[in-house]
């Protein structure tokens, strides 16, 4: 049935949650949409990514920082885009796990 919560165990049956203890870290603040990755810079064989918030200030990023007001965290970073996992509303009083990304702007 289309009306049944297809996870075992009802809605937010996947274990998926927020961590509602975690430090917020700065960029948390800001809605993904707002943030835009401006560069890279590779250092010791490790990508950094570059991302510029709506007030111009640009921050330097690493995988496993989080960004956006959405528990993103942050899984890949390449030349052209950071990847991000949200942790977005299910509408069935759970959570899932949503993909996102940033994509270099010129």
């Amino acid at each position: 049935s289309p009306f049944q919560p297809g996870s075992p165990g009802g809605p937010g049956g996947s274990g998926v949650r927020p961590d509602v203890k975690r430090n917020r870290e700065f960029l948390e603040q800001f809605s993904l949409d707002t943030l835009k990755m401006v560069g890279t810079l590779k250092l010791g064989g490790s990508y950094y990514g570059l991302v510029q918030t709506k007030d111009n200030l640009v921050h330097r990023v690493v995988v496993g920082n989080f960004m956006g007001q959405a528990d993103g965290r942050i899984t890949e970073i390449t030349p052209s885009k950071i990847t991000v996992i949200e942790i977005v509303p299910d509408g069935l009083g759970g959570y899932i796990e949503r993909p996102a990304a940033l994509g270099l702007t010129e």
